[in-house]
């Protein structure tokens, strides 16, 4: 795949579909790569642009190797798209993606067309940060295999695996390839940020995606950004959990492709 430069770090992303048609960015969850939006590439870049990096830490991009933002990693998606000739976007950003999503809302709204928020929020609970930084530290002493499947059964719907055990192995293969550290810096940026204060002043139109199973980021919660967002619309993906995009491919895309298609 391609790589650019930008902000100190080598970048890793995908780009495919007509040179002329709107660009779609789509952002991975923490742990995960671009390659976690095998599906929506396939199914959007016959009338889309697709454009999906691998974010700090994650895939075949570099490591910050120090503290940053979520803002940095909104900072790191204008200057792709500046170095990629790109002036706006609709963006989808699933977990952390959709974290960044926030600062590109809040600090660059100029370079988006939409936002779609993907099992996402703005704040994480301190329960959530509790518990994530304790898996970490396991990691850290034990390896991320001691930890990979409790993750993903979290994330999943209850008997993914089962159900799909090919789809479970390819996700599970992604978040074991990726550096630890990186999975640690960008915990931190997560532990850090605070956006919820500030989503009435998103003037940009906006999607809410959740999974209905979802227990890492349940539809209720994700009401807050429906309700708080002016104008905003949500759907809620059925028999999915915090991977919509994964798990049920097919509604994810009728519900990102319904969204998009009633847009100027």
């Amino acid at each position: 795949m391609p790589r650019l430069t930008v902000n100190g770090i080598s970048h890793n992303y995908c780009l495919e579909g007509p040179a002329d048609a709107p660009v779609l960015t789509l952002a991975h969850a923490q742990g995960f790569t671009l390659d976690s939006w095998a599906a929506q590439i396939a199914h959007f870049s016959d009338s889309y642009r697709v454009f999906a990096p691998d974010l700090r830490g994650h895939g075949g991009t570099a490591m910050a190797g120090k503290p940053y933002r979520i803002e940095d990693l909104a900072l790191d998606i204008v200057a792709l798209l500046d170095a990629l000739d790109i002036e706006t976007t609709h963006y989808a950003g699933a977990s952390l993606g959709g974290m960044a999503a926030f600062a590109l809302a809040m600090d660059h709204a100029d370079r988006l067309r939409s936002v779609s928020f993907v099992t996402t929020q703005g704040i994480l609970p301190q329960a959530s940060i509790d518990g994530q930084r304790a898996a970490t530290e396991v990691m850290r002493r034990e390896g991320i295999e001691a930890r990979v499947d409790a993750t993903l059964e979290r994330y999943l719907r209850k008997g993914y695996r089962e159900d799909r055990p090919d789809s479970y192995a390819v996700l599970r293969r992604q978040f074991t390839a990726n550096p630890l550290e990186g999975y640690a810096e960008a915990g931190a940026a997560i532990f850090a940020m605070d956006f919820d204060g500030r989503i009435g002043a998103i003037d940009l139109p906006v999607m809410v995606i959740a999974g209905e199973h979802d227990i890492a980021t349940t539809p209720e919660r994700m009401t807050l950004y429906r309700d708080g967002i002016p104008g905003a619309k949500m759907d809620i993906v059925p028999n999915a959990g915090h991977m919509p995009y994964v798990e049920e491919a097919e509604a994810f895309n009728a519900v990102l492709a319904e969204f998009l298609d009633s847009l100027p």
